[in-house]
């Protein structure tokens, strides 16, 4: 509740924002995390719809559990006053996640945080925020997250020259094609276990003021949900075999929907490589330019 009320104070001091303050840039935040119960990792794995099974003998987390860590790192950036967002236009626009070791629940890790660029966008302007996690010294994992504040003279003229996404029935080489489904309410489970409450996914009256048709799903959620899918279709269920994952928000994912995943296979070196895209079930694309490897 009283990140909530930072959020909302955050939401009017800065709803008149035309830019962020670029000297915010390098502002950094660090944080000491763990170890976890199984519990917790239950949850999350709860929250976005994973196969428990997976984990039941294993001693590794989701890949993006430790995303769960994040929001308040994020909600000290995003509500800094300094900063000057708009968080009214301000959307999840892209994200990222490498792994250099599994994250396990009896490890204790660090978080470091820091804005690592602000720049301006054919969309808008684009706030990039690094994530560096490491454990005993050592990197495990490294992660981009880009918060978009929408301009929305340019969505207007992007939106007249505009063409439709293309149908996932006709796309080439439909090597891995596979659905994943959302469930009504969910973005309420995942607002618990991530402790993000931003109003978007919790409210239906803010998330239409904001200009979404609904609540919608978190980004993270759904970026999680395609690792984990992913995992299952061609990682042979392994958590452990995961090396990256990426790509860039283009849709909102109003929950209960059925999304479409729809990639094609590559090998570079000894990874192995899907370059993808994912579908509403209005064809619209969700997330574009997706990219995930695994050992």
């Amino acid at each position: 509740m009283i990140n909530n009320i930072g959020l909302f104070r955050a939401i009017i001091r800065n709803i008149n924002s035309k830019a962020m303050n670029r000297e915010m840039i390098g502002y950094t935040l660090h944080r000491d995390y763990g170890p976890f119960s199984m519990d917790e990792i239950n949850q999350y794995i709860d929250a976005t719809e994973d196969d428990p099974s997976k984990y039941s003998q294993s001693t590794v987390a989701p890949p993006f559990f430790f995303s769960r860590e994040l929001y308040p790192l994020f909600h000290n950036i995003l509500t800094h006053k300094k900063l000057k967002i708009n968080l009214l236009k301000m959307i999840h626009g892209q994200q990222s996640l490498k792994i250099y070791e599994p994250l396990r629940p009896d490890q204790t890790f660090s978080i470091t945080v820091s804005i690592a660029d602000i720049a301006d966008t054919p969309a808008g302007e684009l706030l990039i925020i690094k994530i560096e996690g490491t454990s005993k010294g050592k990197l495990i994992l490294e992660s981009d997250t880009g918060f978009l504040v929408r301009d929305t003279e340019k969505k207007k003229e992007r939106s007249l020259k505009k063409e439709a996404s293309p149908s996932p029935e006709k796309s080439d080489k439909n090597e891995v094609k596979f659905f994943i489904k959302t469930k009504q309410g969910q973005e309420k489970k995942y607002a618990n276990v991530s402790k993000d409450h931003n109003p978007i996914h919790t409210n239906y009256l803010f998330a239409r003021a904001a200009g979404f048709p609904g609540r919608i799903l978190h980004g993270v959620c759904v970026m999680a949900m395609c690792s984990n899918s992913l995992v299952d279709e061609v990682a042979g269920r392994n958590t452990s075999r995961m090396r990256e994952i990426s790509g860039r928000f283009s849709f909102p994912v109003i929950p209960g929907d059925t999304l479409t995943l729809i990639g094609n296979r590559a090998k570079k070196g000894n990874l192995n490589e899907v370059h993808f895209n994912l579908y509403s079930s209005k064809n619209k694309i969700v997330i574009n330019n997706g990219f995930f490897s695994y050992s």
